[in-house]
């Protein structure tokens, strides 16, 4: 037995011998067959798809590999073969109220392939017959052409570009279409993908028979993907090691909530619900036909929060998401916010939306994470425009009137980048929007003339009834009274 006071090291850095001898994994594990091809192998698809896959394995319903490839010069392949491509997920929060911490080796990554060394080995990916699904998270611009790229190019510089070589090469081998599921996080990724393949095949000359291969044999799906995943956990590493028994220089931290939504027609959804039974074991895989519903529930019920809070709790001098939501105060005003100002003019039924923010305010108090409000608050500008606009607009257009919370954290905005406020907030953004916000300050007009600039918002926002009037009202308080007593008014 080890004293509490013994330091336990790790003997040796994780590898497949390593696994075998303590029971994590067997030779089997190994031999599964190649069935799903992964361009990606950053945090978030070994601690999302990876995991999943895994999961599906332990319970016999996938029983195959997957073979990462990366898609950038510089990646992870190297470290994953140093592991003999083994690595653990760390899944750690609440789940229904309880915490929850649990450790899982994932010995379901069959083969690496970079196509910067080795093109060959790459294109052969294609030639395997039990090779089924594709999928992918190259960042939201990676679903994009690159002009420089020819058909000579080998490797091409763009995702596209190297998905296209691959499934020619599939085509001409005679070998059935795929089921292509994107990952990045753009609207309808799946439509936007198979027309920059199209695209492609057109830009290098290929035949008619491969397009018409590539639309009539291959299914492609839109998806919405949700799951935190914070990655290399660096600063309880060595204490993971030593609980462990090992170094894992791979190992991935998440969340446990998971959702991945995949919407098609009904052949396209009856083929993820035959290659991806998740459901079977609980797991939340929904195949549907529309992906925007969704999308508009994490977009407004997760993100929409988030940035209220890098406005509204950054300048009451809260750090964290977790801090925010400790405080009772702030929690009834995130939560009125979603109950009164966001719910309401959503499309999903109303208790499925109650249901999920209840679940996201679960995850907002995660005690193992801590999401800085500071990176909430990169790009606020943009973010704005993007995950809370739309909620002034659906509101007004609904004949609620303004959202009252949504618009103070517009003021918080305006306040904090027009150098207003005594309380120490990070701004980080382009310095355009900035000097244009600071240049407007200390007008009596400030709200009217900054909510005007339709180079910042990308309309005039000064056109929404009661809405300058409104934000400079809050403004104004704010110079008087403090944020704290807004917050307490709105709570």
């Amino acid at each position: 037995m080890v004293e509490a006071s013994q330091t336990v090291h790790p003997q040796a850095q994780l590898n497949r011998q390593l696994a075998q001898e303590q029971g994590l994994t067997g030779q089997q594990a190994a031999e599964r067959p190649l069935k799903m091809i992964q361009f990606g192998e950053g945090n978030f698809l070994r601690g999302f798809v990876d995991w999943l896959v895994q999961e599906l394995n332990n319970h016999s319903l996938f029983n195959g590999n997957v073979a990462i490839v990366q898609p950038l010069p510089q990646g992870r392949v190297d470290a994953l073969e140093a592991q003999d491509r083994l690595y653990s997920v760390i899944l750690e929060g609440l789940a229904d109220g309880q915490k929850v911490r649990s450790r899982q080796l994932i010995d379901s990554i069959g083969k690496t392939a970079n196509p910067y060394e080795d093109w060959e080995d790459y294109l052969s990916l294609a030639d395997d017959p039990q090779t089924q699904i594709i999928v992918s998270n190259t960042t939201e611009a990676g679903i994009s052409l690159n002009d420089a790229d020819t058909v000579q190019t080998c490797p091409p510089a763009s995702y596209p570009a190297k998905l296209a070589h691959l499934l020619h090469r599939r085509y001409i081998q005679g070998l059935p279409g795929m089921l292509i599921m994107p990952c990045e996080l753009i609207a309808d990724n799946g439509p936007a993908l198979r027309t920059a393949l199209l695209e492609c095949a057109k830009r290098f000359g290929w035949e008619q028979g491969f397009s018409d291969w590539l639309e009539r044999e291959n299914m492609f799906v839109s998806t919405l993907v949700d799951r935190i995943t914070p990655g290399y956990p660096r600063d309880q590493a060595q204490a993971l090691w030593e609980e462990m028994g090992y170094e894992d220089q791979n190992m991935v931290k998440a969340e446990p909530f998971f959702l991945w939504v995949v919407a098609g027609d009904q052949a396209a959804r009856a083929k993820v619900d035959e290659l991806l039974p998740a459901r079977q074991l609980g797991i939340n895989l929904v195949t549907t036909d529309a992906v925007q519903p969704y999308r508009e529930r994490k977009v407004y019920l997760l993100n929409g929060p988030h940035t209220t809070m890098a406005q509204v709790a950054r300048l009451a001098g809260f750090h964290t998401v977790g801090q925010t939501m400790g405080d009772p105060t702030m929690r009834s005003f995130i939560t009125r916010e979603m109950e009164e100002e966001i719910i309401p003019v959503l499309t999903l039924p109303k208790e499925e939306l109650e249901g999920f923010a209840t679940q996201v305010r679960e995850r907002f108090d995660n005690p193992f994470v801590e999401h800085s409000l500071d990176s909430i608050g990169l790009n606020s500008v943009s973010k704005y425009v993007t995950r809370l606009l739309p909620l002034v607009d659906a509101n007004m257009d609904q004949g609620r009137g303004l959202p009252q919370r949504i618009v103070l954290a517009l003021a918080c905005l305006l306040y904090t980048y027009g150098g207003l406020s005594t309380q120490p907030v990070a701004i980080t953004d382009s310095q355009t929007v900035i000097d244009s916000i600071r240049a407007a300050a200390h007008d009596e007009n400030f709200a009217e003339e900054v909510l005007a600039n339709q180079q910042l918002w990308g309309r005039d926002l000064s056109q929404i009834p009661w809405l300058a009037d409104s934000v400079q009202a809050d403004i104004d308080a704010i110079k008087q009274r403090g944020i704290q007593e807004l917050i307490r008014q709105l709570a």
